[in-house]
């Protein structure tokens, strides 16, 4: 999974087309399995921390290769903002607006990144942005109750939690028991003040496994957690998977 984020998360130029991964991230340092990662003019910062034996510095080596070997130019160890990343900002400026006007929605996602595995009956949760919505989609096996409203409730804790309130809800949890193999509940929340620009749109999806009936086993096979994977995809023993029972209320 190391090879992954860099391959997403670290910028690179196409010269004459495009800068892909995230303009402006820059690798700041590598300490031990930690990777050190910084906005370049911000004091953001990230650590992506991975597993046991995670060779950060032979990965990026390795990653750098691959790209000057297919003509592209890796920017990570670039001290300043380049011309080709300026350039994307003056011509998608619109889309950058945008992703400035969701910054405040990702950094309190990103500080708040436990909720999804804590409290989350999913074992497979997607997310992509589609305008000003940043849309999510949480998998829970059906032989795992399924209770949203635990996990809506942390995430939007007086305390702990983002600004956030829901502005629309569609729960179909009353087609639990009924025969139906699956069902989706989506909720819609923004910021608690109406001029705040950003959407949360969270579909917890509950049926058979999108992934296949071997999913535990590959999650297995990159380390997951086991405590994590008996509480999401529990073994089963040798019987079809029979209905859940839902724990939570209905918002």
């Amino acid at each position: 999974m190391a090879d992954y984020a860099l391959a997403h998360l670290l910028p690179f130029a196409e010269p004459g087309v495009q800068v892909n991964g995230v303009m402006r991230l820059r690798v700041s340092g590598v300490r031990k399995t930690d990777l050190q990662l910084e906005l370049v003019d911000t004091g953001s910062r990230l650590v992506l921390r991975g597993a046991q034996g995670t060779r950060w510095r032979h990965l990026l080596a390795e990653r750098r290769r691959d790209l000057e070997e297919g003509g592209l130019l890796p920017l990570w160890d670039e001290a300043e903002v380049t011309s080709y990343e300026l350039e994307d900002e003056r011509e998608f400026a619109s889309l950058v607006q945008t992703g400035n006007d969701l910054a405040w929605l990702g950094s309190g996602l990103l500080r708040r990144i436990a909720i999804f595995q804590n409290f989350s009956t999913a074992y497979s949760t997607r997310s992509w942005i589609t305008g000003d919505e940043w849309i999510f989609e949480l998998d829970t096996h059906r032989d795992v109750p399924l209770d949203h409203d635990a996990f809506l409730d942390r995430l939007m804790d007086e305390i702990w939690g983002l600004p956030l309130r829901i502005t629309r809800r569609y729960c179909d949890c009353s087609l639990l028991g009924t025969g139906r193999r699956g069902y989706q509940c989506t909720f819609y929340l923004e910021h608690r003040h109406p001029d705040v620009r950003g959407v949360i749109q969270v579909r917890f999806r509950w049926g058979d496994p999108v992934y296949g009936d071997d999913v535990r086993e590959r999650l297995e096979d990159l380390d997951a957690d086991q405590d994590w994977l008996d509480r999401v995809l529990p073994r089963r023993s040798g019987r079809p998977g029979g209905s859940a029972v839902r724990t939570g209320g209905s918002r």
